[in-house]
Order: structure tokens, then sequence, then C-alpha cells
């Protein structure tokens, strides 16, 4: 009896293939397509043909990437219908897919940065399956760039052989778009390739509206002439070659700099190449030259007293509006480009203190420097030592003291050293002493502007270029020492990228402002929130008072449980989500909304049970709300969820408690336990306005915020406004709204199937 082989069984398996070489590289602001290839156990149905098994036998394909171990669903498709999820909808498509179902290539347009990942092809069909995947990487990154002597300095031609000196070329406005929707922003108008002026903001604020309203955007000031004066925003993807960093114990000057590169076989990096390096992972908190003059360092993993809070490539300036490159006789690391082919030592790759701000602003002025170090004496010297994350090598830098009373007259302008951060002085008199360390302790900064910081003696600042990354950098923001990249602030100054204005230097004095930033512990109690006004102010949360939030001053009903102002309570006879939702309406509140990690974690350390809440998509599919009407501001899925597809009906999302609590999308007809939530104050019926009504069915109790609209009736004209509010106190506010009486009531008529009712009011005597 013969067999057959397990090779020809292969043949009628269903198969997925992804026919392309690993990886695929792909470009920032371009195109994607990835090919996959599917064989199918049975052929599907033809089309218009109905009943269960017709269903059945048609294949669900869905595209899917994987980034940061977290997979994200693209599209799916089942028959001639393709959802698109809403990421990504007018990004993707397939290509082939609506006349030949077996060739299933994804289109992806307008790559930006965050689409580098996994991308997985996977078809089911009945009780098969199979998926294959393939790695993409998006190369490329767009930066801002100006001339070293000032803002604002290049023409359309010289930006673009400013580029072009670095080592890029100028950017598109598709690049520049691209690196936008990736969370990228400046606020520095400059060139783009087509000859237009433009700059991407994240967060409009005065100085940086631009043409958009107050809107995000990338804002356009269109075509100019190209002899108008801008910056320029460059573009670089392959560099062809490896940037690598170098040191030595008392750094480099930029002649030992250049020097350095080449013993090892290599040349200065351009400043292209080193942001290159940095879309492609370089993370160094080691200030070093570069060919053009410039002294920049690559920071991908923001850290306390390293890179503040943004990824970027940060740049250090000799003077405090952002002008100027250091002298050539200053001392710092150094980054080397090394094309492919080429190989150097392995004992050159320094590493950088980790943990340590090494924002060490070498001055023109040998008398004046600043660092952040721990300082230990020894023979009249001052060593600083870094911890490295590799043990090939520490550095350290030596210098001598002033004595003991000219340090001490700078302590006001410092924070005071931490336990990692302690700082000894030996005694030496002034005469002995060539140069002075100022001990710098930085502190994350709370705020993008305007922060408070000491005005040392002239340094090098470092400022940030945080490029094709989410959140907020405020370039033209004089910068501060509370991050790597800050040594000078001049209050509130905010250098606009309006046309014509060019700042002034500003040479800085001694000036004694606070530093103490006592809001970085937060000391409100019960999830207030603090507030840094020169003293610490809470903010309480309904329910709560005292000057850190410690008072309860309203307890929940019985049965009911608080945390940070809300009452809880859980029920564990089994409902569906309907019914639960009802329930919780009766009581006074809705299924439970889940609005930070801390309540996540309440929540799910008290009530242990699988459990409703109150997150769906009922509405619109794939857009999930809160029953409570509450934003979507946090969210704990599991992994590969949600992952409701059409006809699936998985619209009500349930807690899982012995998974961390993390959420998965259900049908809404299960029968399971739930939390209701309410706010710990509330108000009663809202207030009577003669002739007005209120809009909606009337409930037993208003949470706190809660708004409620009157109406007029037939007959009557509404004035001032009709919205009143539940406050904290439990009292509504006082209503504005007056309904008075129709005077030409006749006047009223119907045009085009809409009536005007309320239109006499508007009318003066006389006219019709």
């Amino acid at each position: 009896l013969d067999f057959p082989s397990f090779s020809s069984l292969l043949l009628f398996l269903l198969q997925v293939t992804i026919p392309t070489s690993p990886p695929v590289a792909a470009v920032l602001g371009g195109n994607l397509t990835l090919p996959c290839l599917v064989s199918l156990t049975h052929p599907p149905p033809a089309p218009f043909t109905n009943g269960r098994h017709a269903a059945l036998s048609l294949p669900r394909v869905k595209w899917s990437v994987v980034i940061n171990n977290e997979e994200t669903e693209i599209l799916v498709a089942r028959g001639d219908r393709v959802q698109v999820s809403e990421a990504y909808r007018g990004r993707a498509a397939l290509l082939h897919f609506t006349h030949s179902p077996a060739d299933l290539t994804l289109h992806l347009e307008s790559l930006r940065r965050s689409d580098g990942g996994v991308y997985r092809c996977a078809v089911q069909q009945g009780l098969e399956g199979d998926d294959d995947t393939m790695l993409v990487k998006v190369k490329g990154v767009v930066f801002h760039h100006r001339d070293a002597a000032g803002r604002y300095a290049f023409s359309f031609q010289g930006a673009r052989a400013a580029c072009e000196a670095i080592g890029a070329q100028m950017a598109s406005p598709e690049q520049l778009l691209a690196a936008y929707n990736s969370g990228y922003q400046h606020c520095d108008a400059g060139w783009l390739s087509d000859g237009s002026v433009r700059y991407p903001i994240q967060l409009p604020r005065e100085g940086c509206f631009g043409d958009m309203d107050g809107f995000p955007g990338v804002r356009n000031y269109g075509l100019l002439e190209p002899d108008k004066l801008y910056d320029v925003y460059c573009y670089v993807d392959e560099i062809n070659g490896e940037v690598f960093h170098g040191s030595a114990p008392q750094g480099l000057t930029f002649w030992e700099a250049n020097s350095f590169c080449q013993s090892h076989g290599a040349e200065l990096a351009a400043a292209a190449q080193l942001y290159a390096a940095w879309n492609d992972g370089l993370d160094l908190c080691s200030p070093g030259w570069l060919a053009d003059g410039s002294v920049r360092y690559p920071i991908v993993t923001p850290r306390e007293r390293c890179g503040g809070g943004e990824p970027g490539v940060r740049t250090v300036y000799r003077h405090s509006n952002q002008t100027g490159f250091p002298e050539d006789h200053t001392r710092h690391d150094v980054y080397c480009f090394q094309s492919k082919g080429n190989h150097f030592p392995l004992h050159v790759l320094n590493t950088e203190p980790d943990g340590v701000d090494q924002d060490m602003v070498a001055n023109t002025d040998p008398a004046e420097e600043t660092t952040s170090s721990e300082v230990v004496p020894k023979g009249g010297e001052m060593l600083y030592w870094g911890q490295t994350s590799s043990p090939l090598m520490q550095g350290f830098l030596s210098t001598t003291l002033h004595s003991n009373e000219e340090l001490a007259s700078m302590r006001d302008l410092l924070v005071p050293p931490s336990s990692k951060h302690e700082e000894r002085m030996s005694s030496h008199t002034s005469e002995e002493t060539e140069k002075v360390i100022y001990p710098v302790f930085n502190r994350p900064a709370p705020e993008e502007d305007n922060r408070e910081a000491a005005v040392l003696p002239p340094t090098l600042p470092v400022t940030e270029d945080a490029v094709t990354v989410g959140g907020a950098t405020d370039a033209p923001t004089l910068e501060t020492v509370e991050s790597p990249s800050d040594s000078h602030v001049s209050k509130g100054l905010d250098m606009c990228p309006e046309e014509g204005v060019v700042p002034e230097e500003h040479t800085p004095g001694l000036e004694h402002v606070n530093l103490a930033d006592l809001c970085v512990v937060n000391p409100c109690m019960n999830g207030g929130t603090c507030v840094d006004g020169g003293t610490v102010v809470c903010v309480c949360l309904p329910g709560y008072g005292g000057d850190f939030c410690q008072t309860d001053l309203e307890a929940c009903e019985l049965g009911w449980d608080k945390f940070q102002g809300f009452c809880y309570r859980h029920f564990s006879s089994r409902q569906s989500w309907d019914a639960a939702e009802q329930h919780c309406r009766t009581c006074g509140g809705h299924l439970l909304s889940v609005m930070t990690p801390e309540e996540q974690e309440h929540i799910n350390e008290k009530y242990r049970e699988y459990q409703w809440i109150g997150l769906n998509d009922r509405t619109i599919e794939g857009d999930f709300r809160w029953s409570d009407g509450n934003p979507l501001l946090y969210e704990n899925w599991h992994k590969g969820q949600p992952d409701s597809y059409f006809l699936s009906g998985e619209d009500c999302a349930v807690m899982v408690w012995h998974d961390g609590g993390q959420w998965s999308d259900v049908p809404c007809n299960y029968h399971l336990s739930y939390t209701c939530k309410k706010g710990v104050s509330s108000c009663g019926d809202p207030p009577d306005v003669p002739h007005a009504k209120l809009f909606g069915k009337k409930r037993l109790r208003y949470e706190t915020d809660t708004l409620v609209r009157y109406y007029c009736e037939d007959g009557f004209v509404q004035t001032l406004r009709p919205v009143v509010r539940c406050l904290p106190s439990g009292q509504w506010e006082q209503p504005l709204i007056t309904c008075s009486p129709s005077e030409s009531p006749h006047q009223c008529h119907t045009h085009m199937n809409v009536t005007c009712t309320c239109c006499a009011h508007s009318l003066q005597k006389g006219q019709h």
C-alpha cells in the first residue's frame, strides 16, 4: 500500500510566503511594497455564493507589524471587504487582492520612522492558517541646520550648499511631513528642496503659530525669493560606513581630534553622519568634535542629567543665543567616521559616563569652566571619574582649585549635591590656581520653555535638535542647566520663526534665581497635582483638602470604596455588558473607566476577577470609548488586542486580573462581573428655570463637572448661556439662561423644509 510522501502532503496545505530577502530597506517619506503570496487548501467560493459553508471558506487576511514586542494591526480583508486600521487609513492598501485573491501584496505610503518593524502576513481559512514575516528598516532622518554665525543666514543656494557641506541633502516637503508625522517639531523656518520655507510644530504656542491658526502641522511660508535668508532642513539616510566615539583623559582640541581619527584609519565625522548614526541607535552622553568644527552628541534614550526629556542630537554652542561653535582650543571628545572595509582597534571605543550629565562645557576663558561630576580632592586637583557602560576604559578630567572662599560664593547658584554627586573642596589659595570647575547638578526640566536656572559665567551652552521623534522640543528657546542641552537661559525669551527676526547676542552675568524644583518628588497625596510657584501648592481632587490633599473631606456611600476622588463598587454577579452598564447607571455611575496606571493597579489588586470595563467600540468599529464619556488617556491592552474583526462582534472590553489587569475585547453578550464608578461629590436636580426644560433624561445624581443644557419652551426665545456645571461643592452654577416671550411669532416661517422657531427676536419692528 503506497502512502503519499510528506512533501506531497505539503502541496495541499495552506502556505503563505513573502518572497523577499530580509531586511527590506525603505526611506523616510517614501513608499513600501511588500509582496505576499498564498496557496489555499480550498479554492474560495464563487462570487455571490451564500450559506455558512461559503462564509467559512472565505480566507481571512491580516497584515500587522510588530514594533518593540507590540503587534499593531494594519488591515484585515475577507472576501471583497478590506478594513484598514485608523492609524493606517489613507496609507495602506492591498494592491492586487480584489482581482487576484492569492496576491496579498501590501502597499504602504508616506513612510514614517515608526513604520520600521517586523511585518506579518497571516491567512486563516477554516481551521488552517499560516503566516510569514519580514523585517523592514526605515532609513533617513530630517534635521534642522543653521549657520554657526547666526540664525537665518542661508539663501536658497546657500542652504543647499550648507547641507552638502555636512554630508546631507536638502529635505523635501514630503520628507519633512513624514518627520512631522513621526513626532518631529522645530520652531525655526527653513528652506526645503522645492524652494519653499516651512517648519513643523506639534505644540503650537506664542511665536510658533505660523499660518495654521493654532493647529499642529507643518507651517508653510510658500515659495519665496531665493535670496531670502532662513535656516535649512537637511536629510540623510545611508552613510556607507560607521561612526565611532573616541576620547582622551584630558579631552581633545579640534586639531588633536582630527589627528586622533586619522591615526585610527578614519576621519572626523560629518554632522549628517552623526545624525544617521543616531537614527541607527548610537547613544552617547559625550559631546565630541565633528568635521565642521561643531561639538555634538547623540541621545537615543534620554535619562536624568543626560538628554533632558527627548531623544535627539544635542549641539554645543559658544553663545547663549545658540550661535557660534566652540573655539578650536577647547577640549572635548571626538566622533570619527570610518567607511566600510576599514577597521579600527577596539580600545578607541571609550564610553560615556552612565547617569552623569557630561555637559562638560569647556570655556573660551580658561578661568571659567563648568561640569557635572563627582569631585574628589587629590593633591590639589579635582578628578572627574565616570562609570562607563563598558570595562574598556574610564576617563577623567583634572584641574586645580580656587580657594574655598571663592567657591563658597557660588553655592547659591548650585543645586545641593545628591547622594550620587558629592562635593568636597580642598584648601588652596587663588594665587595657586589657573582655572576652576563649578559642579552643576542638573534636574529634569518640567516644562520645555521659560525654565529657571543659574546663569553661570560665559560657557558653551548645549542645545538640542530632537529629530523625528515624539514629543515637544523648542529649539529657539534658550536652554538652561537643567539638562545636558542647557547652560544659559534668558527667561521668557522665545525666538520666533518670523521673517527678518535675528536675535541679539546675549552675554549673561551672574544671576541668582531659583533652581529648586519642589515638585520633582510630588508631595501631594490622593492624586493631587503639585504646582511649583516658589512654594508648593497642591491642587486637590474633589473630596480632598489640606495643604497636601491629605484630608478626606467626603466619604463614599456605604458599600462603596474611595480612591483618588472616585467611588467604586464591585459586583460579583455576572451580567452582560449592557445589563452591567444599566445597573451602574441606576447607582448613579457607569462601568469602570481607567484613566491612570495607578487606578489600573488599584482596581486590579482590589477586585481580583475577570470584569467588564466601560470601554467599547459599539458605535464605530475600532474607535474605543468609555461609557462615562471620559477621553481615552490610558491603555493597557494585552499583546495583540484589540483584535475585533468585522463580523466577530467583539465590541466590549474586559479586564483580565491574573494577567496584570490587561484588557481584551470580547463579545458584549458574555456574562462577567463588573465594577461601577462614580464621583465622590455630586449634585441633585438642576435648578428650575422659568419656561425652560432640560435636554436628556433626568438622573438620580449628577457627578462633579457634569454639564446639563437647557432649552426654551415653544413660544419663548433663549438668551444668554444655556449650560450649567455641577461644582465640587455639590451645588450647581447659577443658570444664566432666560426665556423671553416671542414678540412676533407670526414672523417665524418655514423655508426649504427648515422651520425657524426663534428668529423673531432678532427682527426689528417693520422688518419682513
